[in-house]
């Protein structure tokens, strides 16, 4: 039986997402920061692309709310307020509680063994780059487990993937406590704890969310 071909992003697709990642990264770290202008022509410069890449990984991000485009002006970086920072992670909070505890009576053995995987990895690989994907993918899992195609697109539609880098490069929580975390919500899927893992996931969620809104605050008052 032939295997199946891998499915590759083709180059142009890879290129865009690695410019819309470093362009997050740069905003997570306060080279950019709220209000600040974002140059195509000098970012084109500055990763030795063309500008073409550039332009549609910063019009991805005005589609996520991260950028804004300002008529006659140019592309900046979104000023948001903690309110509505707080209602993004709230809507997110509240979707991955439910799926949490759907994942906890449904979830497979196999998808336990991927989950404690992709935890193990995260033990091994301390990087905060690699545990963004790494903590992505366990996220996916838990929606994966839940069992609801449905849950899964509204969680999907939440682009909560595009928050993450942010989340974790300005948390105050070291990566082993962050890693703890996952830990935990691991344990109690494992031990088919339905209403404590959907508590502690609301908890785990809202906890990420206060303090992204805490970090546009203080920016705003700069």
């Amino acid at each position: 039986m032939k295997e199946r071909a891998v499915r590759r992003k083709p180059a142009k697709e890879t290129l865009r997402a690695n410019i819309k990642d470093y362009i997050q990264k740069q905003i997570a770290a306060g080279v950019y920061q709220p209000g600040d202008r974002i140059v195509e022509t000098q970012l084109a410069r500055e990763l030795n692309v063309s500008q073409a890449p550039v332009r549609e990984a910063i019009l991805e991000l005005v589609s996520l709310g991260l950028v804004e485009e300002r008529p006659y002006s140019g592309h900046f970086v979104r000023e948001m307020g903690p309110a509505e920072i707080e209602d993004i992670y709230q809507i997110r909070a509240v979707v991955e509680e439910y799926a949490a505890q759907r994942a906890a009576e449904r979830a497979t053995k196999e998808q336990l063994d991927a989950m404690r995987r992709v935890l193990q990895e995260m033990e091994t690989n301390r990087d905060l780059d690699r545990f963004v994907h790494l903590d992505m993918d366990f996220h996916a899992l838990v929606m994966d487990a839940a069992g609801s195609a449905a849950l899964k697109r509204a969680w999907s539609m939440l682009r909560m993937s595009e928050w993450t880098y942010i989340a974790a490069a300005i948390t105050r929580a070291s990566l082993a406590e962050m890693i703890q975390q996952h830990w935990t919500i691991f344990h109690y899927l494992e031990a088919r704890q339905a209403h404590s893992v959907g508590a502690y996931m609301y908890l785990h969620i809202k906890g990420f969310g206060e303090e992204v809104s805490e970090y546009f605050a203080s920016h705003d008052k700069k």
